[in-house]
């Protein structure tokens, strides 16, 4: 069979194009869903995290506050406004005392109809024994108009105490997380509960969902990745799912199956499409090139018979095939250039990105040390006046906590400056764990440290947190097999918009601070 070599050329340049592009369909196809299933275990279960993060953030808060509160209001008929502040800040709706039998005695906060008159009642019936800590009961359904959370603790003196909570912080959790068409977060107690749920008529009635296999694990203690059928959105889910540790409530983020499938489908739509006009592009090119290179071997087979049948046009033509070998030598050195090019290129590719990699490293250290103290890992002075010239421009009003330590020099002089790191970088750990989530603690230089608090703007409140962390700073700690005890000096400066500037309110502070080093050290000083 006689086949033109430009159409032989053709068809194997369009052959070779075809295998790689094919191959690469084939493969972003079935890669797709694997990506957005892939995609699920890395946001879906790191959205569960956050979620269940700030609810025990939130719950541990809720008990400490509900412990202090009821610590010191055993003798009083009504709270006063600092500590309806603070329940009022956790959500709490109402706050009674019962006798230890369960008999109510009285109401310090909210109305009577909020809180049952017997705890024992078979109407509403709570455990009422393991109450020397504080804890969430699960929702109430019996005995109430709506579904009821409640804290409940028993004190040293044996009253119980018992508050009832408004899920807003909860709510507003669940309804910050909306993707897709139906992805969504749902929070639920720990015996399968609806605390917050799209469905609101789920969430009104605190629908009881534990039969669902997802949640039969978050009420066994699991976190991670699952897959069910959802009778809300009456679908097949995918979900990332948590547990918070203080309350044992679950979250879990779900997301249809069909959503990534469709995601994946336009995908491979787009794959297929840029595969088709590939594939049309590669066959116009290589026609064009296959010209390209068979155009000077027509003109010479052109020349070379046109000289034969004028020497002798008697003789036969013969085809003996295709004779090719300055082709193959030619291909072979334009082969070695482009492996030569594409070994450069490729070992450029890698220099640039291993020194754009070093760049952006030495970039993002830099913008840390300039923001973070080398020892600690804190918010360094320049960071702490930055955010506090933020606030003071906005007006708000907000507590700013100085503190410097007692006896810290000797510990140096003692022990060596390298134990005196390793105690400010294990105070200022400690410390961390005890701070509301949107507070800040920094060091403002030696044994200085700033506390911004921007959200606390109740000067009773602010001092019983200082008080908190005085008494964390006078706790011992055992440090390379020493045991080392110091204290804490406090200025506590209320922002309410007399300071003009920064230096202003820090100095109001730092004054403070020296004020109570003269009245004896380990105590807190309210500034002027």
């Amino acid at each position: 069979m006689k086949l033109p070599f430009r159409h032989l050329l053709f068809l194997v340049m369009t052959f070779m194009s075809i295998i790689p592009i094919t191959a690469i369909s084939f493969w972003s196809a079935n890669s797709a869903l694997e990506n957005e299933y892939k995609m699920v275990y890395d946001k879906h279960l790191l959205l569960a995290n956050n979620i269940t993060t700030a609810l025990n953030r939130y719950a541990v808060d809720a008990l400490a506050i509900f412990t202090a509160v009821t610590n010191t209001s055993a003798n009083k008929a009504e709270l006063d406004n600092d500590m309806q502040l603070l329940l009022n800040s956790i959500d709490v709706a109402s706050i009674a005392m019962y006798q230890p039998n369960g008999q109510r005695k009285r109401v310090l906060l909210g109305s009577e109809q909020a809180q049952p008159e017997d705890l024992t009642s078979e109407l509403n019936p709570f455990e009422l024994t393991g109450l020397a800590q504080a804890r969430f009961t699960p929702v109430h359904k019996q005995g109430v108009d709506v579904p009821t959370l409640y804290m409940i603790r028993q004190t040293a003196d044996g009253n119980i105490w018992l508050a009832t909570l408004k899920a807003t912080y909860i709510e507003q959790v669940q309804n910050a997380v909306i993707f897709g068409e139906k992805g969504h977060a749902a929070i639920v107690d720990q015996l399968g509960n609806v605390l917050a749920h799209p469905n609101k008529q789920w969430q009104s009635e605190a629908k009881n969902i534990s039969k669902i296999s997802i949640v039969q694990q978050m009420m066994a203690g699991e976190s991670g990745v699952s897959q069910f059928y959802s009778p809300a959105v009456k679908a097949d889910m995918i979900a990332g799912f948590d547990v918070v540790p203080a309350t044992g409530w679950g979250v879990m983020i779900p997301q249809p199956l069909t959503e990534l499938d469709q995601r994946a489908f336009d995908v491979i739509k787009v794959t297929l499409l840029i595969a088709f006009v590939s594939l049309l592009v590669c066959c116009a090119i290589s026609w064009w090139i296959v010209g390209l290179i068979t155009r000077p071997i027509d003109i010479l087979t052109a020349k070379t018979r046109l000289i034969t049948e004028e020497a002798n046009d008697t003789v036969s033509r013969r085809y003996r095939g295709f004779h090719t070998a300055e082709f193959a030598k030619l291909f072979d050195s334009f082969r070695q250039m482009s492996l030569e090019i594409r070994n450069g290129r490729e070992e450029l590719e890698i220099r640039v990105a291993r020194r754009t990699a070093d760049l952006a490293q030495a970039q993002a250290k830099a913008l840390h040390l300039a923001n973070h103290d080398t020892v600690t890992g804190l918010a360094n002075r320049v960071a702490i006046r930055e955010q506090i010239a933020s606030l003071l421009h906005e007006s708000k009003h907000f507590s700013l906590l100085f503190i410097d330590l007692d006896g810290f020099k000797a510990v140096n002089d003692q022990y060596g400056h390298k134990v005196g790191d390793i105690l400010l970088k294990t105070l200022a750990d400690k410390v961390n764990k005890h701070l509301f989530i949107d507070d800040v603690l920094a060091r403002y230089g030696g044994d200085e440290f700033i506390v911004l608090m921007p959200n606390m703007d109740s000067i009773v409140a602010a001092e019983c947190a200082a008080e908190k962390l005085l008494q964390l700073f006078s706790e011992p700690l055992i440090i390379e097999d020493k045991v080392i005890a110091i204290s804490a000096c406090i200025g506590l400066a209320l922002s309410i918009g007399k300071d003009k500037d920064t230096d202003s309110l820090i100095h109001r502070a730092d004054t403070a601070m020296y004020r109570a080093k003269h009245q004896g050290k380990n105590q807190v000083v309210v500034a002027s």
